[in-house]
């Protein structure tokens, strides 16, 4: 079984290289998809350099989501999951995500940053909880974690979903369309290293009302 990883990658100069080494360390076949957003702080050059890897890059940046949907259509392996370009998560959670896809204990797999934990009571943490409760609230699901970058499903589900949000809308999207289909949802406990804004965290309240929008409107108000 062959596992595609998408990467978009947004001004993670710092981040970028370090990070596809990391998931080419990972013992499993894959495809690795870098989408080069339109970066402007050198990430484009390191990644041109990076060698086992299908780099495509925007011409003006166009957001996480279009990233995203861009790579859809260089999609070869059996499953797919979704990978920021920093290194707040860690690629050797890929496995156990994979191991229940494979022994068919789910059709979707979420990584979730706070399943069996407790976190600190910060700005980012609260948030993310709000959106997870909300989003619970709005598609009668029973996540920990909803805004989890970590999303791995069968590449045929990940294509079903037909995927519109150009920008951070992409989990809620993501999360109110498996919901809707009535697909198998697990979580996993994954590790997360945190990163602050000075070192270049770009998720900001707006996004997080942008999530709720989504969710509204993917489930409630009957967009396909």
């Amino acid at each position: 079984m062959k596992l595609s990883v998408i990467i978009p990658i947004y001004n993670e100069a710092a981040t970028c290289s370090l990070l596809i080494e990391k998931v080419k360390l990972i013992p499993i076949q894959k495809q690795i998809i870098v989408v080069d957003d339109c970066s402007t702080d050198g990430s484009g050059g390191i990644l041109k350099g990076i060698g086992d890897i299908e780099l495509i890059r925007h011409q003006v940046n166009r957001g996480k989501g279009s990233a995203v949907q861009t790579a859809l259509t260089h999609l070869k392996g059996d499953f797919v999951v979704l990978q920021d370009g920093d290194l707040e998560y860690n690629p050797a959670d890929y496995e156990k995500m994979l191991n229940q896809l494979e022994n068919d204990s789910a059709d979707v797999v979420y990584g979730s940053r706070w399943l069996g934990k407790t976190s600190s009571l910060s700005y980012h943490t609260v948030g993310n909880r709000f959106i997870t409760w909300f989003s619970n609230r709005v598609t009668g699901a029973a996540l920990t974690d909803m805004t989890s970058c970590y999303k791995m499903m069968p590449t045929e589900i990940f294509r079903s979903l037909d995927i519109c949000s150009a920008g951070f809308g992409l989990e809620a999207e993501i999360t109110a369309k498996v919901f809707k289909k009535k697909l198998r949802v697990i979580e996993v406990p994954i590790s997360y290293e945190r990163r602050t804004k000075s070192e270049g965290k770009k998720l900001r309240l707006t996004d997080g009302l942008i999530a709720c929008w989504t969710l509204l409107k993917y489930t409630l108000l009957d967009f396909e």
